[in-house]
C-alpha cells in the first residue's frame, strides 16, 4: 500500500518535458536528413510511410491513455482489487492484432499511397506498430503510477536511438526500406532497456483489477478517439498522399513535411503531455481553471509562430532543407494556425477522459475528423485543401468537446 502511494505521487513532470525535447529534436532532425538526402518528389514516400506507421502509433495511442486512467485511477483511490488482468498478457494481444490488421488491410492503402514499388514497406509498417503496441500499454502504466522518470527514459532512449540508426543508415547510403527498419527498432529495444534496469519499480503496477472485457472495452472507445486523432495528427499525410496527382509528387513531398514541421511547437510537447494532463485532471474538481490557462497558452504561441512564418516561413524552408521544399507564405501560415485549433482538442480530451467520459471524447475526434475529410473534396489546390481540412475539422470537434465538458460539471455538481 505505501508503495502504490508513493509511487502515485509523481516527482516532476519535468522529467517527461526533458524527454519530449529529446524525443521530438531527434524525431525532425530524423526528417530533415531525409528531406535533404532524398529531395521533395523521394521524400513523398518516406513521408507516406512515416504517417501510415504513425497514423497506427497514434490510434494505439488510445490504449496508453486507458492504461494510464486505469492505473491512476487505482493509485488516486487506493485500490487494492482481486488481479483479473496482466497489462503484458493485454500489449501482447494488441500486439498480434495490429501485427495481423495492418497486413491484411494493407491491399486497401499501400499501393494507392505507398506506390506499387514500395508495397514491401507494409512490413516495416506493421511490425514497428505492433513494437508499439507494447510500448503504448506500458507506458500509460508508468504514466498513471507516476513513475515519470522512466516513462521518460522510454521517450528519450526512443528518439535518440532513431536518430543513431537513421544517421547510420543514411551515411551508408541505404534504401528506404533501410532506412524504415532504422526508424521502427528502437521501439522494442527502448522498453527492453528500461525494462531491464528498472522493472522492478513497475512491475506491480502491471497487474490490473480490470477484467480484459472491460480493459477492451474502454480501450476500443479511446482508442475509436484516437484513430480520429491520429488521422488528423498523424495520418493526415497519407490522407492527402489519396488525393495527390502522380504529376504532384515534389508538391505533395512539400506539403507532408511543411505540415509534420509547422505544427510541431503546439503539437509535440502537448501530444507527450497527454497521459499528465489525463493524471491532472482526474485529481482536479474542475477542469476549467486548467483548460483556459492552456488555451491561452496555446493562442499566444499560434499568434507568434503565425507572424514569424509570414515573414520569414519560406527562406527558413529554402534555406534550411532545400529549395524544392519551400512553399509560399499563404500556404504555411493556415498550417500554422491550424495546429493551434488541434492543439486545443489536445486539452479538451483528456479532460473528458479524466472524467470517465470516452464516448464524450471518441465523439470530438470524430467529427473533427470526418469534417477534416470532407474538405479534402473541396475543389482547390491540394495546400487549399488541407489547410481547410485541418482548420475547421478540429473547430467543430473542439466546439462538441467544450459543450459536452460543460453538461459533465454541470452533472457533477449536483451529484
Amino acid at each position: 500500500m505505501a508503495g502504490r502511494a508513493r509511487a502515485g505521487r509523481p516527482q516532476s513532470v519535468l522529467w517527461v518535458l526533458a524527454a519530449t525535447v529529446v524525443s521530438g529534436v531527434s524525431g525532425y532532425l530524423v526528417i530533415w536528413l531525409v528531406a535533404r538526402s532524398l529531395g521533395a518528389a523521394d521524400y513523398s514516400v518516406f513521408g507516406v510511410f512515416w504517417s501510415g506507421l504513425f497514423l497506427i502509433v497514434g490510434i494505439l495511442f488510445g490504449i496508453q491513455q486507458e492504461t494510464t486512467r486505469s492505473t491512476a485511477d487505482s493509485v488516486a483511490h487506493d485500490i487494492d482489487a482481486p488481479v483479473r488482468s496482466s497489462m503484458w498478457v493485454f500489449a501482447a494481444c494488441a500486439a498480434i492484432v495490429v501485427i495481423l490488421s495492418v497486413g491484411v488491410t494493407a491491399i486497401l492503402w499501400a499501393p494507392a499511397t505507398l506506390g506499387v514499388d514500395n508495397v514491401g514497406l507494409v512490413v516495416q509498417i506493421a511490425l514497428g506498430a505492433g513494437g508499439n503496441a507494447v510500448v503504448a500499454t506500458i507506458s500509460g502504466v508508468l504514466a498513471g503510477a507516476g513513475l515519470w522518470r522512466q516513462l521518460a527514459a522510454i521517450i528519450a532512449i526512443d528518439g535518440v536511438l532513431r536518430i543513431l540508426s537513421v544517421g547510420v543508415v543514411l551515411g551508408a547510403g541505404g534504401d528506404t526500406a533501410s532506412l524504415a527498419w532504422a526508424v521502427i527498432l528502437p521501439y522494442p529495444i527502448s522498453l527492453g532497456l528500461v525494462f531491464l534496469f528498472a522493472g522492478t519499480s513497475f512491475q506491480h503496477f502491471t497487474k490490473s483489477g480490470l477484467a480484459y472485457r472491460r480493459l477492451i472495452a474502454n480501450s476500443a472507445q479511446t482508442m475509436l478517439g484516437a484513430s480520429a486523432t491520429a488521422v488528423i495528427i498523424n495520418g493526415f499525410p497519407l490522407l492527402l498522399a489519396f488525393f495527390a496527382l502522380a504529376t504532384e509528387k515534389a508538391e505533395l513531398g512539400a506539403l507532408i513535411l511543411a505540415i509534420t514541421i509547422t505544427r510541431a511547437p503546439v503539437l509535440v510537447p502537448l501530444m507527450a503531455l497527454q497521459s499528465y494532463l489525463i493524471t491532472r485532471f482526474t485529481v482536479l474538481a474542475s477542469p476549467w481553471r486548467l483548460i483556459g490557462q492552456a488555451l491561452a497558452l496555446i493562442c499566444i504561441v499560434m499568434a507568434v509562430l503565425g507572424a514569424a512564418t509570414l515573414f520569414w516561413g519560406t527562406w527558413a524552408f529554402a534555406s534550411v532543407i532545400g529549395a524544392d521544399f519551400a512553399l509560399s507564405t499563404s500556404a504555411l501560415v493556415p498550417l500554422v494556425v491550424s495546429s493551434g485549433f488541434v492543439g486545443s482538442l489536445c486539452v479538451t480530451g483528456p479532460a473528458l477522459l479524466a472524467r470517465g467520459e470516452h464516448r464524450s471524447y471518441a465523439v470530438g475526434w470524430v467529427l473533427a475528423s470526418v469534417v477534416a475529410v470532407g474538405m479534402l473534396f473541396v475543389p482547390v489546390s491540394l495546400e487549399g485543401r488541407a489547410a481547410l481540412a485541418l482548420s475547421l475539422g478540429p473547430i467543430v470537434g473542439l466546439v462538441f468537446h467544450l459543450a459536452a465538458l460543460r453538461s459533465a460539471t454541470r452533472q457533477g455538481r449536483r451529484a
